[in-house]
């Protein structure tokens, strides 16, 4: 039954509505980042091809978060068709040839599962795992001047909390729409 004052929408609606929120968002705050990322390369030029590709890189650290993320935000029936209808989404002929999926499946989701398999405090929990994607996330900037060890680094000490205002829109989907459950797509 639809609660009052919800939108029903199917799980590829809500799964390509978050994946849109969290690239606005990264798109949105890109400035606050861009002269960081500016000062991390060789040639002190930032050229469009170079920012699409730190960008795509924020936005799988962001995403990857999101969808090991599903599980805790609805119920598990819900949580199935949400996850069912986000791998929709990234299988779609628009977003396939962006090759989102590989990089979060071999990178990101067994990080994500050795964090959890180390018995981390519930409370701490969603700490640890953008502690471990903005971790990754360093790793993989193609940043040739950036710090070995991101410990005492002005990217890390910016990245740390870009991604932590990037992430976590399930609980705002959830207020605002209902998953239609009967499987529709």
């Amino acid at each position: 039954m639809q609660e009052m004052g919800k939108k029903q929408i199917t799980p590829v609606e809500l799964a390509a509505g978050m994946m849109q929120a969290t690239m606005r968002s990264i798109e949105n705050g890109w400035d606050t980042l861009k002269p960081v990322m500016t000062a991390y390369l060789s040639e002190p030029v930032l050229t469009e091809a170079k920012e699409d590709e730190l960008i795509r890189e924020i936005y799988l650290a962001a995403l990857a978060l999101e969808i090991y993320c599903i599980p805790t935000a609805f119920e598990t029936n819900i949580a199935q068709q949400v996850s069912k209808g986000m791998g929709t989404v990234m299988a779609s002929e628009a977003l396939s040839a962006h090759q989102l999926s590989e990089p979060i499946r071999l990178h990101y989701l067994p990080q994500f599962e050795a964090v959890h398999e180390e018995g981390t405090d519930p409370a701490d929990m969603a700490l640890r795992l953008v502690h471990e994607a903005v971790r990754i996330l360093y790793d993989r900037l193609a940043l040739p001047l950036k710090p070995v060890d991101p410990v005492n680094s002005l990217l890390w000490a910016k990245l740390f909390p870009f991604v932590v205002s990037v992430v976590g829109k399930w609980p705002i989907f959830a207020a605002k729409f209902e998953v239609a459950e009967s499987g529709q797509e």
